[in-house]
């Protein structure tokens, strides 16, 4: 539920990275804010399409078979980190016209080179015909803090308006301090939204996208550190009845609001939707009508422990979501919870 405008991966850990730690040992600093999350990729085609020219309509890029997917490495041996790397590669081009570009491209991992002939549109500049990213903007929330250095968030994978970013193509990411200005209200099969403000001070670097939601370590400089810290419970421990959300709906201010657990599915392996939950706080559904997208991450807590956090909103009711367990969220820092 991450809303979506528009990093550098650690690698997977290793055995020596993993810490095995009880329960009643681990303690985070809750989190609820709002934050912005900018993730820088590498150049992906979204798709292609006709250039017109003096001639007709021409599909460079479709000739030439580049594909919905594929990531642009190099022109020419020139490496393309962005889309204004290309459009200065294309301004330079323009007297060579009549040549191809020698694209190199990674499709599902492997190295193709395409050759393309660029189109001269009827403005006078020259087009690949290509559709393309290299960014996603959005907002969520943080759920934690660990030993004043990591966090996790958003509590799902970052996505597009299309799908799933996949590894390969991030390069790296950023999260940064968000400001709610209003709320876009859910009614049943239309989920709503926060609309907030993004600022430009950079909290932490995101070094992870998983399942579970985005990771990476807090600037050392940061004050959301400063908060009390609350104790975990493992999923055994989830019971059905009354629990509490961390979030935000006016600026930047973190509220408490009640919900209720309704289910509390065991999992053995990771999974986003081992919670159901319902809203049951007057003021919240009054304000938001429900789950709503930016809300993903707030953190969910039950007899003064972090349980774990909102993911999803069901479409059809919007009073009622789901969430992850807090210890499918510490895994991806290498902490397996006993």
């Amino acid at each position: 539920m991450l809303i979506a405008i528009s990093m550098f991966f650690v690698p997977s850990l290793s055995a020596a990275a993993i810490t095995h730690l009880k329960a009643d040992d681990i303690y985070l600093t809750p989190g609820g804010e709002t934050i912005g999350i900018e993730i820088e990729t590498n150049v992906v085609v979204i798709d292609t399409y006709s250039v017109k020219t003096n001639v007709g309509k021409v599909n460079p890029a479709k000739v030439a078979d580049i594909r919905s997917g594929d990531i642009l490495l190099n022109i020419d041996g020139i490496r393309i980190k962005d889309i204004d790397d290309l459009k200065e590669t294309l301004m330079e081009y323009k007297n060579n016209q009549n040549k191809p570009m020698n694209i190199l491209i990674k499709r599902n991992g492997r190295l193709l080179t395409k050759k393309v002939y660029p189109a001269k549109s009827k403005n006078d500049t020259l087009s690949l015909g290509l559709y393309l990213k290299d960014n996603v903007l959005g907002i969520g929330t943080l759920t934690f803090i660990y030993n004043n250095q990591q966090f996790g968030a958003l509590g799902h994978q970052i996505k597009d308006r299309n799908n799933s970013l996949k590894e390969e193509e991030l390069v790296f990411g950023k999260i940064k301090r968000a400001e709610v200005t209003s709320i876009k209200k859910s009614t049943n099969g239309k989920p709503g939204e926060k609309r907030a403000i993004i600022g430009k001070g950079e909290i932490g670097k995101v070094n992870n996208n998983t399942i579970t939601g985005i990771y990476g370590n807090i600037n050392t400089h940061s004050n959301l550190r400063s908060k009390n810290k609350l104790p975990i419970a493992t999923q055994d421990e989830v019971k059905l009845g009354s629990a509490k959300i961390y979030t935000v709906i006016n600026g930047n201010q973190i509220e408490t609001f009640d919900v209720e657990i309704i289910s509390a599915e065991k999992q053995s392996k990771k999974d986003i939707k081992g919670i159901k939950l319902r809203i049951t706080d007057e003021r919240l559904l009054s304000k938001t009508g429900g789950i709503i997208q930016g809300m993903s991450g707030s953190p969910i807590i039950q007899d003064g422990k972090i349980i774990g956090a909102v993911t999803h909103v069901l479409v059809d009711d919007t009073t009622v979501g789901y969430g992850v367990y807090i210890e499918f969220m510490l895994e991806e820092l290498g902490i397996i919870v006993e």
